[in-house]
């Protein structure tokens, strides 16, 4: 008998199944940079300059999301999915031609806009039209990893035989599938239903709400544990290379580097699931905070490992932190008013980014000066930034059960 994992109507299973497919395009352009970044560097030899273009994109696509979750609550869901595809394109064709410093930073520049605006148009349109919201989040995250696992494995593996800026000029071919699937986006959902008086709230309210421990606890703990997971991300195809022994070696023509990145993602792809099931069935901000320190102990182990060993703790990590996304967007949408739910998942999407486009910087300095195993240890200290939030700064208030609305919303 097989397992139902949700249950929706025609309407919703036809957003859904878009979402998740162009989350899936979207999240491996997330890494298409860092899968590509082993072969980066023979051609640009300086670790900390790979870290400056990390900046470029974690920056440009923070940048971007705080617009794109504004124009989320006013305008079209169609129009701005598209945007994303177009942008996306251009920034990987601009990659696949450059030919110095300047010309590469721009182009990932650009590659960082379009990757930026999917994340909070994409969950505002699941939270406000999809009625089981953490599991519909849970498979939108989990559509996210297949992508984030398998296209990257083809791409770095025609990166090892053709060169790198081959792999970008198929990205950017591949960035306009989500075009052609825009019709599985019903109409009724393509714009903002806002049916209630309070959920009509100025851009304001998103800053007022900040004053309230449970949405500050959120956001807290997003910015922390996003700072840890997009550091981890970044280095961790070189790392797999490095550290992991697998360099530039091939099976069936597929990188072995690439075809063990890919595996390591997958196999967060159940840790989403679970989380998207504790989300609609148990207290998120308990589960979080256990959640945040299961990583722990592997990446300071990461710091001291090599070989096999290491690329086995490297794939355990992927469970927990991906556990951790659809219970912290869940809390996002639960937390705040519907008007508000672009611009709040804008946000969330992006504080982490921000702070992690200048720990990219600080761990592409200490890869330069200390060696790659060391920025694996250096992302646990966030991931204890991210258990104190949820412990202490996101559980209700004594006598306040879990699941009770923010002030001003309706239970």
């Amino acid at each position: 008998m097989p397992i139902k994992l949700i249950t929706v109507d025609e309407k919703e299973r036809g957003l859904l199944t878009y979402v998740s497919i162009t989350h899936a395009f979207n999240d491996a352009w997330h890494l298409l940079y860092p899968s590509l970044l082993f072969l980066i560097a023979l051609d640009y030899p300086n670790f900390f300059f790979l870290g400056v273009l990390a900046n470029v994109v974690i920056a440009s696509r923070a940048i971007t999301a705080i617009l794109a979750g504004i124009l989320a609550d006013r305008y079209s869901n169609r129009v701005l999915f598209a945007a994303c595809a177009v942008l996306s394109a251009l920034g990987s064709l601009l990659v696949g031609i450059s030919q110095d410093e300047v010309s590469l930073a721009l182009a990932l520049f650009i590659l960082g806009v379009g990757i930026g605006i999917y994340h909070p148009v994409g969950m505002a349109t699941i939270a406000r039209n999809i009625r089981q919201r953490a599991t519909a989040l849970g498979i939108h995250e989990a559509a996210g990893i297949l992508g984030y696992g398998l296209i990257p494995v083809v791409l770095v593996s025609v990166g090892i035989a053709f060169g790198w800026k081959t792999a970008f000029l198929i990205a950017a071919g591949a960035s306009l599938v989500p075009m052609a699937l825009l019709f599985l986006v019903p109409k009724q959902f393509d714009r903002p239903r806002l049916v209630k008086s309070e959920d009509n709230v100025p851009a304001s309210r998103l800053l007022s709400t900040l004053t309230e421990r449970r949405v500050l606890g959120v956001y807290m703990t997003s910015a922390f544990m996003e700072t840890a997971q997009n550091g981890f991300t970044t280095f961790l195809p070189a790392a797999i290379a490095v550290i992991g022994g697998l360099g530039e070696g091939r099976v069936a023509g597929l990188s072995t580097t690439g075809l063990f990145l890919g595996l390591t993602i997958l196999v967060g792809i159940p840790g989403s699931l679970i989380g998207g099931r504790l989300g609609d069935r148990f207290s998120p901000h308990r589960a979080l905070a256990v959640l945040s320190l299961l990583p722990i102990p592997l990446l300071l182990f990461m710091g001291a490992t090599e070989g096999a060993a290491w690329l086995a703790l490297a794939s355990l990590v992927r469970i927990p932190f991906n556990a951790t996304s659809p219970l912290i967007n869940a809390l996002v949408a639960k937390n705040l008013p519907p008007g508000i739910h672009g611009k709040a998942f804008a946000l969330s999407y992006s504080l982490g980014p921000i702070v992690s486009s200048l720990v990219a910087l600080l761990a592409g300095a200490i890869i330069q000066a200390y060696g790659l195993p060391w920025v694996f240890p250096l992302m646990a200290v966030f991931l204890v930034g991210a258990f104190l939030s949820a412990r202490f700064v996101l559980r209700p208030a004594r006598g306040a059960s879990s699941g009770s609305p923010m002030p001003g919303q309706q239970p």
